[in-house]
């Protein structure tokens, strides 16, 4: 098959997966979550789609040669794991929950699907309770003493309990504190597979960075030509130092947040995943604002702004990747599931799957042109906009907090 025809393939329907997510998210907003997942995520078309991608963008990759380069053949692969972890945990992974009340053992999970399953162990409830902060009413967390096959386990928010290759989280309790709901995952291979795409996705970005032959590192060069820093480029890089550092502050300070914490999120992954995200969101914001300037500009003028664009572009791309799939393993460490479509976690995706088009411009050639880049630059951050601000006022979901 022709380079052309495996480019048009690759991102064609990587477009289609990120217009069927934007579809997905509105048909949520107005006809509810299981229609949304019937008809979109859980849809054979978007599997397909997806496999699809992977499929044509490895093949369009190892045809222009990406298989001579380790970092960049990683990073592919990892989001090849990542997908196929995601659809092992689809098709054999099972989720549900189980309730149980004080002193009465109980081994009959009821799954998602409507089906039960009898565990090979049964748990008894020994006390639930709610913990407070010192000397008020805030909740602090919610705790279930509880005995499994003899042994007395606590689980709370963040805390769960490993046992015969289930794992139970924290769900609800019953209003009379004497019963506690538990949700229950068994994904044995699913979560295996895909952390090792998480993993290796971490890594394969690292090494990006010092892979010599990387469009980053080349434009680095560029960047570095002139060795004598004249009085104006040092001006404009100290106004963008300030510039990128006062819209950090800026997003940070609506990033957490306010008043006493709600229990999932008194974990130290709290910081770590709202942090990069925050700062991303920062660079994304100066990009769009330096993309307006760089309409304007002469034409070597704007070039070499673009040159600035791509040097922070790359780190604020792989740092929504590192913000987001991190969010997956504290979603995973608390409710159970790595990935549950929620509308926060799929419009960081599509920003996510928009700005990495950018990064792919010596293949795609329009965002390697000045003003087309600058350009993008603005109309991508309309994502990162619906992805903060969007989601919380219209569509909602367990990340509206956020």
């Amino acid at each position: 098959m022709q380079s052309k025809t495996l480019k048009l393939l690759s991102y064609g329907s990587a477009v289609l997966v990120i217009l069927m997510m934007v579809a997905a998210s509105v048909v949520e907003k107005f006809y509810g979550t299981e229609t949304a997942l019937r008809a979109i995520y859980h849809h054979p078309v978007f599997f397909a789609l997806w496999a699809l991608t992977a499929l044509f963008g490895m093949a369009y990759l190892l045809r222009r040669g990406g298989g001579r380069r380790p970092a960049t053949l990683a990073l592919h692969i990892a989001l090849v794991l990542i997908l196929a972890g995601a659809l092992v945990t689809h098709l054999f992974g099972k989720s549900g929950s189980i309730h149980l009340r004080t002193g009465e053992p109980n081994a009959v999970v009821e799954l998602d699907d409507g089906s039960s399953l009898t565990l090979p162990f049964s748990l008894e409830l020994k006390e639930f309770r709610i913990e407070f902060d010192p000397g008020t009413r805030n909740i602090a967390d919610y705790v279930s003493e509880l005995t499994c096959e003899g042994v007395d386990e606590t689980i709370s928010m963040n805390h769960i309990l490993k046992h015969g290759g289930y794992r139970f989280y924290q769900a609800d309790y019953d209003r009379d504190n004497q019963g506690s709901i538990l949700a229950v995952s068994h994904d044995p291979w699913g979560v295996g597979i895909t952390y090792a795409g998480y993993l290796l996705l971490l890594l394969a970005m690292i090494c990006y960075f010092f892979d010599a032959d990387s469009h980053y590192r080349q434009t680095l060069r560029a960047l570095r030509g002139d060795r004598k820093p004249s009085r104006k480029r040092r001006t404009v890089t100290l106004v963008l130092t300030v510039a990128l550092v006062g819209l950090l502050i800026a997003w940070l300070g609506g990033a957490f947040p306010k008043g006493p914490l709600l229990p999932v999120l008194r974990s130290p992954l709290l910081f770590i995943h709202v942090v990069p995200m925050m700062v991303c969101y920062s660079i994304f914001s100066l990009l769009s604002v330096l993309g307006i300037v760089g309409l304007f500009l002469r034409p070597n003028a704007s070039e070499r702004l673009r040159e600035v664009g791509y040097a922070v572009l790359y780190p604020a791309v792989f740092l929504l990747a590192f913000g987001t799939f991190l969010g997956g393993v504290w979603a995973n460490i608390s409710w159970g599931n790595y990935w549950a479509w929620d509308p926060k976690e799929t419009w960081a995706l599509v920003t996510l799957m928009i700005y990495s088009f950018a990064l792919h411009g010596p293949s795609l050639r329009a965002p390697g042109r000045p003003r087309l880049f600058h350009l993008f630059c603005i109309l991508a951050f309309l994502a990162v906009l619906i992805t903060y601000f969007g989601v919380n006022l219209f569509f909602g979901g367990v990340h509206a907090y956020a």
